[in-house]
Parts: structure tokens; sequence; C-alpha cells
């Protein structure tokens, strides 16, 4: 049972859960969950305040669909809990270490990479013909990743910006659908 969970943990373990459900996995198909965390307080010693420079860390968590569908939601939101509680300085100082010898990106293969811009002020920005009805990027880079962006100014709600073959968004669609 979990104690808490932020809004970020819920909607990335619901929208796991949904895309593995959409696009009908085998239940023993491996899914990997990929996404940022900001690694500036969690160094030691932490990056000084006002850093300017990227802080973040990409983590990760893998079940297969058969676990992600079998269990509660609440077992989901523990798996992002988890890869979250894993990103220490250690951590960190590996995943660098990592980069600098190979420069390798990260395989997308059965991966979803959910990253979020629900806290960026786009709703501000004002180029002399006003404010923006909308906001957001062209398109997704990859077809696996997975964009939250704020509804509007108020920002209490996310758009979920994704990419799936038209059969997998219907069944998407009635799954999110569901939390209503």
């Amino acid at each position: 049972m979990l104690d808490k969970c932020t809004s970020f943990e819920a909607l990335t373990a619901w929208v796991w859960r949904a895309r593995t459900e959409a696009l009908q996995l085998n239940p023993d198909q491996k899914t990997k969950l990929l996404f940022a965390v900001d690694g500036r307080q969690r160094l030691n010693p932490p990056l000084p305040k006002g850093y300017f420079g990227n802080g973040i860390v990409l983590t990760n968590a893998i079940a297969t669909s058969g676990e992600l569908l079998a269990n509660p939601l609440s077992y989901t939101v523990g798996l992002v809990q988890g890869a979250i509680k894993m990103v220490t300085d250690e951590y960190i100082r590996s995943a660098i270490d990592f980069f600098e010898k190979t420069r390798a990106r990260p395989s997308l293969a059965a991966t979803l990479l959910i990253t979020t811009w629900s806290r960026l002020a786009f709703d501000d920005a004002d180029f002399g013909w006003g404010q923006p009805t909308a906001s957001g990027p062209v398109m997704l880079p990859e077809k696996e990743v997975i964009l939250f962006l704020a509804h509007n100014k108020e920002r209490r709600s996310i758009n979920v910006l994704l990419g799936l073959p038209s059969s997998a968004m219907v069944k998407f669609q009635e799954l999110m659908e569901e939390l209503n």
C-alpha cells in the first residue's frame, strides 16, 4: 500500500499502463519506462543555488505487460517511485561516467519515454500579438515519447501528447475516459 504519490507519479503510472493495454502487448513482453529526474539536490555536494545548466539524469523502471495489467495501479506507481529513489549521488555520477565513455543515447526499443513540460510557462510568452492560445511541440520526436503539457495558464489539468497506431489510440482514449 502506498502512503502518498505525486501527480507526476500517478499520471505516469496510469499512462504507462493504459498505453501498454492499448498496444495489446503479450503478457511476457517487457516494457521499460524512462524519464528524467532532477539531480540537483541528489548530488553530494548539491549543485549550487542558481545553477543554470542541465541537472537531470534518466532513470527507468521495467515490468512485463502482464505485471502492469494484473496488478493494481499502486503497483505501477511503486515502480515509478522506485525508479526515482534509485537516483542517488552514486547513480548520477555513474550515469555521467557511462555517458562520457560511450556517448551512447538510451535505446528506445520497447521503451516509453515520458517527459513533463507542465511547469514551463509557455502561456506567458508574448511576441507582440498577445498570449498564445495553445503551446507545445509541432510533433513528437519519436513514437515512444509521451509529453505532459499544462492545459492552460491556471495549470489545473494536464494534456497528454502521444503517438499511437490508430487502433491503439481508440483503446487508449477509452481508458483515459474511465478516469472521468
